[in-house]
């Protein structure tokens, strides 16, 4: 039983990923991440495929350990384009980025309380497809 529960476990964070999408409109074939395109407005003519939310946060699935601002931000921008190519997209409109703070408070009996703060980026995007 104790095995089972192990590797459940670590199935499951294996299977974490910060990407999260919601379907709008008719999914494609997949693309390579490297087809999708990079726009802050939308086009005169394309098709709403979903709305795509990714993290810079560390994941088993896609691991990377990202210290500076610019690194979360090609880390959010990479996870967004994996998922819209696996959608069919050919391309992603920027909706919006922020900067976030996650803080963790652990107590233990000899030190007492500490806040470690870990620090990442979360970018919003549409994925689309152009004609």
């Amino acid at each position: 039983m104790k095995k089972i529960f192990t590797v459940l476990s670590l199935l499951l964070l294996a299977s974490c990923h910060p990407v999260s999408h919601v379907i709008i409109g008719d999914i494609k074939e997949p693309i390579s991440p490297k087809e999708v395109k990079i726009y802050l407005n939308f086009p005169e003519k394309y098709e709403t495929i979903a709305l795509i939310e990714a993290s810079s946060e560390f994941a088993f699935k896609d691991p990377s350990i990202n210290i500076t601002w610019q690194s979360k931000s090609d880390k959010i921008i990479e996870r967004l384009k994996i998922k819209a190519s696996s959608l069919g997209a050919n391309a992603i409109v920027i909706k919006n980025t922020e900067n976030r703070t996650k803080q963790n408070v652990t107590f233990t009996d000899e030190q007492g309380g500490q806040v470690n703060e870990s620090h990442f980026k979360v970018g919003t995007a549409t994925a689309i497809f152009i004609q």
